[in-house]
């Protein structure tokens, strides 16, 4: 869950900073209405390869549906990951 704050809170800063580090999320208003979103780097870290992991996974599904994915030796062969039995 996210704490709000107005924005005036960051006159103290290393208060904010305690506080994000604490691993909750600070929402920073501008008149009452949601501006900003302060975040540790651990969690914006996370986010963003989650973000790509998703994308990623997206994209090979698409790729899989439209029948435009690479046959699995070759995918073996791209990323060396060894010899390839193909079990029946």
């Amino acid at each position: 869950m996210e704490t709000i704050r107005p924005s005036s809170i960051l006159r103290d800063y290393n208060k904010v900073i305690d506080e994000v580090q604490e691993g909750e999320p600070i929402v920073l208003t501008k008149n009452g209405v949601g501006k900003v979103v302060m975040v540790n780097i651990e969690e914006w870290q996370r986010q963003k390869a989650e973000i790509w992991l998703l994308n990623e996974l997206n994209q090979a599904d698409q790729e899989f549906n439209n029948d435009e994915g690479k046959d699995i030796s070759e995918f073996v062969k791209q990323f060396k990951l060894g010899e390839f039995r193909e079990k029946l």
